[in-house]
């Protein structure tokens, strides 16, 4: 008798990949962007544009940036938890083709040694006869 299911295949996981690899993309433009906002928040004087004192701009742009780097770390870290999960899942299928192997084995002692299994029935089998008188 044999397995009753098949045994699940191992995945890709492209698009969980590609995901991910798009939202750390997204996490480091995110933090370069709130630092250039910053620096150019500063050079505003420069240019001629006095719209807020030097004090309120440095706050502005501190908040800015803190805020853009913990939006950034969430993204990296999800981005992770989803690469995690790929590999959760191919662990998983792991685990579930080795009891399938395992079970297949049981029912039919057939398993990945069955050479051996063989070489120790007829070993086995021939020593019972050479006992016997």
């Amino acid at each position: 008798m044999a397995a009753l299911t098949p045994k699940p295949r191992d995945r890709v996981h492209f698009a969980v990949k590609f995901a991910a690899g798009a939202m750390r993309i997204a996490s480091v433009l995110v933090a370069l962007g709130s630092i250039g906002g910053a620096v150019a928040l500063f050079n505003l004087p420069r240019l001629g544009v006095q719209a807020l004192p030097d004090l309120v701009a440095g706050v502005i742009a501190a908040v800015v940036v803190v805020f853009a780097l913990i939006y950034a770390l969430i993204l990296w870290g999800f981005a992770d938890g989803l690469v995690l999960l790929a590999d959760v899942d191919d662990a998983q299928r792991a685990t579930q083709r080795q009891l399938a192997d395992l079970v297949l084995a049981q029912r039919t002692a057939r398993g990945p040694f069955h050479s051996e299994m063989v070489a120790e029935k007829t070993a086995q089998a021939g020593e019972e006869t050479a006992l016997r008188p």
